[in-house]
């Protein structure tokens, strides 16, 4: 993708350098246009070789403002002034940098405000703010901490990992999924047994690498082709988003052919993000094949599925998610190869806690 990127006057125009770097090494194409004061705070010479010489400027005798804006896929600014907020809400065009915003046909534009809190919060900024998203402009909007001049409060960029991923978000938003248990969220985990002192009433837990219930994990003999959510027996499961259910079948145990594990059920719900399987249930026996699924509905109970006690839970909720032309993979994938028609859940998992 071919990203403009634009920086503003600020202390914090020194973290575009490394912004430039992680979208460069994630396969982007990056031009930059530093406005003046811009490189008060940040060596254009630094920036012109992590851009890989393509830092911008113009002569009064080049059209270059016009050339980049139609270059571009997508426009960032960051850090974007209190000032430069402005002039572009009003379509002030008064520097190379200016001038490039106003030429931008419709592509996505978005912006990263950094600034003292009483700019931040102040009516008139978020007017302006209000009114350029009024006009198609995305905002990643400042967090709290210690400000350059000694404040605490909003105002600071966020990390420039969380501004890139944010960033691509924008450009190709997820689903929204919300949270299939009503548990306690208590957070992901590094430690592989962690998983220990998580069967306390109401908490669950969402499992990362090198977790063994986490999507991926590679065992003895096979990986995980799903992320597991510990909870209680009998706790109710519901749809991360509204579908319709494609299959209602065996996961576990004998009758499915798994003679490890205690039987249980799973629910297929085709969806936007594709197909959700909910496993290691007791589906609800009202449930049929074609149903239409909302938000709010029970789908089944988590069941135990573990034989014997390993050390950990013996009863979670086995999620996965499918291609939609892959509806039927099996939930274990022997060899080393990546998983056929499955996709990673974890995040979408990770950011439905978001809203608990």
């Amino acid at each position: 993708m071919k990203i403009l990127l634009g920086i503003t006057g600020g202390i914090a125009a020194y973290k575009s350098i490394d912004i430039i770097s992680l979208l460069i090494k994630k396969g982007h194409e990056v031009h930059v246009i530093m406005s003046d004061n811009a490189k008060n705070f940040c060596p254009a010479s630094a920036v012109n070789v992590i851009s890989k010489n393509n830092l911008k400027t113009e002569t009064p005798d080049q059209t270059i403002h016009i050339e980049e804006s139609k270059w571009c896929d997508v426009f960032l600014l960051v850090p974007a002034t209190a000032n430069t907020i402005s002039k572009i809400a009003y379509g002030v065009a008064d520097s190379f940098l200016t001038a490039t915003i106003l030429a931008l046909p419709d592509k996505k534009r978005i912006i990263c405000p950094a600034m003292n809190t009483n700019m931040w919060e102040n009516p008139i900024t978020q007017e302006n703010i209000s009114r350029l998203k009024r006009f198609g402009w995305h905002f990643i909007s400042p967090v709290s901490g210690m400000l350059a001049c000694g404040d605490l409060g909003i105002g600071k960029l966020p990390n420039t990992r969380e501004i890139v991923e944010k960033f691509e978000e924008i450009l190709n938003p997820q689903p929204k999924w919300n949270f299939p248990l009503k548990m306690q969220y208590k957070g992901t985990t590094n430690d592989s047994y962690s998983f220990l002192d998580i069967n306390l009433e109401n908490e669950v837990e969402i499992p990362i690498l090198p977790h063994v219930g986490a999507f991926g994990i590679r065992r003895r003999y096979d990986h995980h082709c799903g992320v597991d959510l510990y909870a209680p027996v009998g706790e109710s499961v519901y749809p991360v988003e509204v579908g319709e259910i494609v299959d209602i079948c065996p996961f576990t145990g004998p009758k499915s052919g798994y003679e490890f594990w205690l039987d249980t059920d799973a629910v297929y719900i085709k969806g936007k993000s594709g197909v959700v399987v909910y496993g290691e249930i007791k589906v609800n026996k009202n449930l049929k094949i074609g149903d239409k699924i909302k938000g709010d509905e029970i789908l089944g109970t988590v069941q135990r599925v573990i034989v014997k006690d390993k050390g950990r839970p013996m009863s979670m909720l086995h999620l996965e998610l499918h291609h939609n032309d892959h509806p039927h993979c099996g939930h274990w994938h022997r060899g080393g190869e990546k998983p056929f028609g499955k996709l990673d859940p974890t995040k979408l998992l990770i950011n439905s806690t978001k809203l608990l």
